[in-house]
């Protein structure tokens, strides 16, 4: 008995979104310490914000390819948690990191952003336009799905590193 190629493609979607909804969850521990600290020093904002990015661009992919409305749901979902979470960073952040986000969410979601969407939908066209945008939402989909293990990583630290040439001190 085969499966159809339709009904893999919508089992898969649904694990899809709901791995990506909890993932868009694995913050809620760090808020509820900003919370309760009433400050959001020590936390940056940056995974947020290239999280945002990342559901901006996945919503305008799908735009584009069309008749995947699964992939707009989960994004449209992302993006409303991600602006909760700059939003609520910026609540209780100093004056500074206040500064530094919206800076930044002004470079990458609206600046960066709006430069993507007009390389690629003045300048390219059909599946060329939608083959390149689908390598650029890989790519910054990426950053948002190995953003957490930057934390793991700063919590170790190594006394030696291999390289080609041996094990250097």
């Amino acid at each position: 008995m085969a499966v159809s190629i339709v009904v893999l493609r919508t089992v898969f979607g649904i694990l899809g979104n709901i791995i990506s909804f909890l993932v868009c969850l694995a913050p809620i521990p760090t808020f509820i310490r900003i919370y309760k600290r009433k400050s959001s020093e020590g936390y940056q904002s940056i995974p947020y914000v290239i999280a945002l990015f990342s559901a901006m661009l996945w919503i305008y992919y799908a735009m584009i390819k069309t008749n995947v409305v699964i992939m707009i749901t989960i994004n449209a979902v992302s993006l409303v948690i991600q602006i909760f979470y700059i939003s609520f960073y910026l609540f209780y952040a100093p004056k500074k990191e206040k500064t530094l986000t919206v800076k930044f969410v002004l470079f990458v979601d609206v600046f960066a952003f709006g430069f993507i969407f007009f390389l690629t939908y003045f300048l390219l066209h059909g599946q060329k336009r939608l083959q390149i945008l689908g390598y650029i939402c890989m790519v910054f989909s990426l950053c948002v799905f190995v953003a957490p293990l930057g934390i793991i990583g700063s919590h170790v630290v190594p006394t030696a590193f291999v390289t080609p040439f041996g094990v250097q001190n």
